[in-house]
C-alpha cells in the first residue's frame, strides 16, 4: 500500500518534469506505479478487511502490531534512501 502511494506521488513529479526518472530503475518504477500493482494492492486490502471482520480482539491486536512494524520498516527504507545512508564499515569491508 505504502509503495503504491509513494509511487503515485513520484509519478506525478515525473509527469510534471520536476524529477528526472533514472533509467536503471525503469522496471521497478513501472511495476510499483502500474495499474496492475495498484489493483493487487486494492485486492489485498479488501482481503485483509474481510479477514478482520472475523477475528477476535487479541488476533486483531497482533495483526495491527505486524502492520505497524511494516510501516516502520518501510519508513526506515525510504528514510535511508532519501538521506543516502551509507553502510558502516565492518571488518574492513
Amino acid at each position: 500500500w505504502l509503495n503504491c502511494k509513494i509511487f503515485s506521488e513520484l509519478i506525478v513529479s515525473w509527469v510534471v518534469g520536476s524529477v528526472e526518472r533514472p533509467p536503471q530503475f525503469d522496471a521497478w518504477i513501472d511495476m510499483y506505479g502500474g495499474e496492475e500493482f495498484e489493483k493487487e494492492v486494492k485486492d489485498y486490502i479488501a482481503m485483509v478487511d474481510r479477514i478482520c471482520e472475523n477475528v477476535d480482539v487479541e488476533e486483531f491486536a497482533e495483526m495491527k502490531k505486524h502492520f505497524l512494524m511494516n510501516c516502520k520498516l518501510e519508513h526506515m527504507f525510504w528514510d535511508q534512501a532519501s538521506s543516502k545512508m551509507q553502510w558502516p564499515e565492518v571488518g574492513g569491508l
